[in-house]
């Protein structure tokens, strides 16, 4: 075992003694949490709105707080952007993490130095665990791909873009020592651009541990080296980035500061090609000993992909269930996605999963959870959310002493991910509103179906009037996308990144919308009461009906 893995085994192992205490009693431990938290924040804005100087337990708090979506928060946080202090926590924000939001406006969400130590403890956990069961998972270099750090500043002059980018620049020397990349080749905007380099910068180097939360990341960086397999071996032999790689030339020059010519090296790899017929990366990274990213949730599919293309026994972790809210599980096993609730860090409630709609849903502990049962989640965190609603949905799938361990499941209400862009019906309803107006094309019923076979979204219409032909309803598709991607910045990045495919536009025959409809209130309802999903996964009445034309948008599929 390597210097920085005993070390890392050492911080680990001593956090993981501390926080076994709390897994016994897991109510009280969020009790003292959460008592903690209204204390430290009883003077700020928000606190003295709420009432927290006088509360004494989780029914005052219940009781003084409502809980709520990011829209609740956002004219408190809109005060911290304009650089307002003590609105939701006495801690400055550092930066302020930048995520889609359900209408065309990005969410902002705070990030303290708190939260930040509390991610970092839990990850350390997380190695530590990784390295029990692999224990050479250090002994080479990590690949953890991450996004820039700073994409903007707010009026008051704090940092937002992805805390991710932030950790991994101000991570410990010894962490750092790990890393395959320096961290300016993230900052390259263009996507193809920016996953070419990673490949021509990481395919040097004896790899032994991958980390990206999303498994279609991965499987787009091993097509673009295979796909450009020629060039890269070129420039790991003269120890360059191809002229023809959208670089910026300060960018193109701090990167090869990193270069040298490597003709060994390109030998192995044109090895690799002659014997394999492919780059393959069993053959360049012989020692990669564990794979962590997302294994839940619709990523299912892509992992399934990415599995073809690495070693038969590779072992694969999830890095917990994670947003950029918060870091709410730690995983202790490769067996599936789910991970220990981390009741130290954050405050939890629960809301059984179909009783979310009704006009006053039961609200349970972490103590109160039951072995294969769905909820969702309601958040407090170190960054100032108070019973916060993420919206996402999660099963119990067993418990560590007495507390749960969670797997993600699915995006909640009104919401599908496929890769992590999160889209909301109300985005949908906007692009395709706008692309008829602009297009007109006739639409009268429509759904949106998330496919993750294909890695896409499905739009299912139903047209009014005369049928227009193929190249109309291609520009009619292509001006939803457009739309969706002006509205939600993550699914704008994954389609520009290829981890999305183009949206295909499916035909459903005359009267489509109302077998559907028939259909479902076949299985009990009222019909005065019907509200059809605009957005969704398949249901069993997608799969009743087939579509009558199929039109591909252009483009080719991506794995």
């Amino acid at each position: 075992m390597s210097v920085v893995s005993r070390l890392a085994a050492l911080r680990g192992n001593l956090l993981w003694g501390s926080f076994q205490k709390s897994l016994a009693h897991p109510d009280q431990a969020q009790l003292l949490l959460l008592l903690r938290f209204l204390h430290a924040n009883r003077d700020t804005a928000y606190g003295q709105r709420h009432g927290f100087a006088r509360m004494a337990s989780l029914a005052d708090y219940r009781h003084g707080v409502p809980f709520g979506d990011y829209e609740v928060f956002r004219p408190w946080v809109d005060r911290m952007c304009e650089g307002e202090q003590s609105v939701l926590t006495t801690e400055k924000p550092y930066m302020f993490a930048m995520t889609s939001g359900t209408t065309g406006q990005p969410k902002l969400l705070p990030v303290t130095p708190s939260a930040k130590r509390a991610v970092g403890r839990l990850t350390s956990m997380w190695i530590s665990g990784c390295l029990q069961d692999h224990p050479k998972v250090l002994d080479g270099k990590a690949l953890v791909v991450v996004s820039p750090a700073t994409e903007g500043y707010t009026p008051g002059g704090t940092p937002y873009g992805a805390a991710s980018g932030y950790i991994y620049q101000h991570a410990s020397w010894a962490i750092r020592r790990t890393y395959a990349l320096p961290y300016p080749a993230f900052e390259i905007p263009d996507y193809d651009a920016k996953y070419y380099t990673i490949m021509r910068l990481a395919i040097t180097q004896d790899l032994s541990f991958v980390i990206t939360p999303n498994p279609s990341t991965v499987i787009r960086l091993f097509n673009i080296a295979d796909q450009r397999q020629e060039a890269l071996i070129r420039d790991v032999r003269d120890g360059t980035i191809a002229q023809d790689i959208a670089i910026e030339p300060g960018l193109r020059a701090q990167l090869n500061a990193k270069l040298r010519p490597d003709p060994r090296r390109a030998k192995e790899l044109e090895s690799i090609v002659a014997d394999s017929g492919f780059l393959d990366p069993a053959g360049y990274w012989p020692r990669l000993a564990l794979m962590g990213c997302w294994k839940g949730g619709s990523v299912g599919v892509a992992l399934e992909r990415l599995q073809d293309w690495l070693r038969p026994d590779m072992p694969y972790r999830d890095i917990g269930f994670l947003a950029s809210e918060a870091q709410m599980t730690v995983p202790i096993n490769d067996d599936d996605s789910g991970g220990v609730l981390a009741v130290n860090t954050n405050v939890y409630e629960f809301i059984p999963e179909d009783e979310m709609e009704s006009s006053d849903p039961p609200v349970l502990t972490a103590g109160q959870l039951e072995l294969g049962a769905r909820y969702y989640v309601l958040l407090t965190t170190p960054s100032g959310l108070y019973r916060y609603d993420i919206n996402d949905v999660i099963e119990v799938t067993g418990f560590l002493h007495k507390t749960p361990i969670i797997a993600f499941v699915r995006k909640g209400r009104d919401m599908v991910s496929l890769t992590g862009e999160k889209l909301h019906v109300g985005q949908v309803i906007a692009a395709v509103a706008d692309a008829k107006q602009k297009t007109g094309v006739e639409v009268e019923h429509f759904r949106i179906v998330g496919n993750a076979q294909r890695n896409r979204y499905d739009l299912r219409i139903e047209l009014a009037g005369t049928a227009p032909a193929d190249e109309a309803l291609v520009v009619f598709g292509r001006a939803m996308d457009h739309g969706l991607a002006s509205l939600n910045i993550e699914y704008e990045q994954k389609r520009n990144s290829g981890r999305l495919n183009f949206p295909a536009v499916l035909v459903m025959a005359s009267g489509w919308y109302g077998r559907r409809r028939a259909a479902k209130l076949a299985k009990g309802g009222r019909d005065t009461q019907f509200k059809d999903a605009l957005l969704g996964l398949p249901d069993a009445e997608d799969q009743f009906e087939s579509p009558i034309r199929e039109i591909a948008l252009g483009g080719e599929e991506r794995d």
